[in-house]
């Protein structure tokens, strides 16, 4: 499929009512290839809701296209040999990417592109985040290493990557004055790398592998290079993990603990706290957690991509799930299906909120090919 950098795509947004729940669910995309929604940690919306960062690999290479919400348009962005992940500014005027090791960035109007940063050769480059005030961004680079354990199964040589302890390192780019800035570096497996949105000093980062191995959460300052742990378990019978910013810049994690090292039943948690450590707020799942969450900045409601709202409901991982906090309990409220296969990281739902928390985006292969949906949370209130 031949096209090129400002193509416009006409699109026909496909509604329905969801079989179980009856919410009105938008597919945006239009089943041409695949096409996914950034990981859930990146900003991927304008403050407006009316744009959508997607990355598709409808002509044949994964690019950068821009959904219109309101004219229902899907826009080029980028003819790259080797696009990966990618941000949307917050005024939705700039997106940001990785073609290989190279750091781009591209005008959603005027599809200028421009060269940011080149990490070195032996590196990978690892995630991209943007501050609030569209100035700043963090990311990291980590050593390429060959490994024996990987038999083509998701995450089958994340514990000898873990052991080999690549060496990495966090950076930050001041988009203003072009300057770039190492924050921290260490023979450790460094990924999930977050700026806080209102406060670009502080960025999170995350020591990669299974999550009850290590402890994850880190905070590095850029003022001072300072960095410490950030939510602190207990190797073996505690795990953290899938952290996040709010836009408000308290720390949102995903939490669990078992009683002894070989237990196979773990309880869940919701934890919300600050990045010095403090006013942290923990809310207890009575069944199944969802594989992933986003919450809303009130801290009342998350979203996630499992729904299991008590123990005789079976297809739980097939749902978009609304978390409802009370009291101390993380209460599951089904949104609507989703049906992806799980099959790779590509058809994870990765359920987002709109800036307005009116409705939910999640990516899902059920169709044959991955989409982008959007389905209404006022329906459910």
């Amino acid at each position: 499929m031949k096209a090129d950098v400002g193509s416009v795509i006409k699109l026909d947004f496909k509604v329905y009512r969801d079989e179980y729940t009856g919410v009105e669910v938008i597919r945006l995309s239009d089943g041409v290839r695949d096409t996914i929604h950034p990981y859930f940690t990146r900003n991927s919306m304008d403050e407006k809701g009316e744009k959508l960062l997607c990355i598709s690999n409808r002509t044949g290479w994964w690019q950068l296209y821009l959904i219109n919400l309101r004219e229902m348009t899907m826009t080029q962005l980028t003819r790259d040999a080797n696009v990966r992940g990618g941000c949307l500014s917050y005024d939705g005027r700039k997106a940001y990417y990785w073609d290989g090791r190279i750091l781009k960035s591209v005008d959603t109007e005027t599809f200028e592109n421009d060269i940011l940063y080149i990490v070195p050769e032996g590196f990978n480059p690892v995630d991209l985040s943007i501050s609030r005030d569209n100035r700043y961004l963090a990311f990291g680079y980590c050593e390429i290493i060959n490994l024996s354990t990987v038999k083509g199964k998701i995450y089958s040589g994340m514990l000898e990557c873990l052991y080999r302890r690549p060496r990495s390192l966090v950076l930050r780019l001041d988009l203003a004055e072009g300057e770039i800035l190492p924050l921290w570096g260490e023979s450790e497996w460094i990924s999930h790398i977050n700026i806080n949105p209102v406060n670009p000093d502080e960025v999170m980062f995350c020591h990669e592998g299974p999550w009850h191995l290590v402890q994850r959460l880190w905070i590095v300052k850029a003022s001072t290079h300072e960095v410490y742990p950030l939510l602190p378990t207990k190797r073996y019978i505690e795990r953290a993990g899938h952290e996040f910013f709010t836009s408000r810049g308290r720390v949102v994690a995903q939490f669990a603990k078992r009683a002894t090292p070989v237990s196979t039943e773990w309880t869940s948690y919701d934890v919300f706290l600050n990045t010095d450590g403090s006013g942290i707020r923990m809310f207890r799942y009575p069944y199944i957690a969802p594989a992933h969450i986003k919450s809303r900045d009130d801290e009342k409601v998350s979203v996630g991509d499992k729904a299991y709202p008590s123990p005789s409901f079976k297809e739980g991982d097939s749902f978009i799930a609304l978390i409802i906090y009370e009291g101390e309990e993380a209460l599951i409220k089904p949104l609507c299906r989703h049906d992806s296969s799980w099959i790779n990281q590509n058809s994870h739902p990765h359920p987002i909120f709109t800036p307005d928390y009116k409705s939910v985006v999640f990516t899902s292969d059920k169709e044959g090919v991955c989409n982008i949906y959007l389905a209404y949370v006022d329906d459910m209130f």
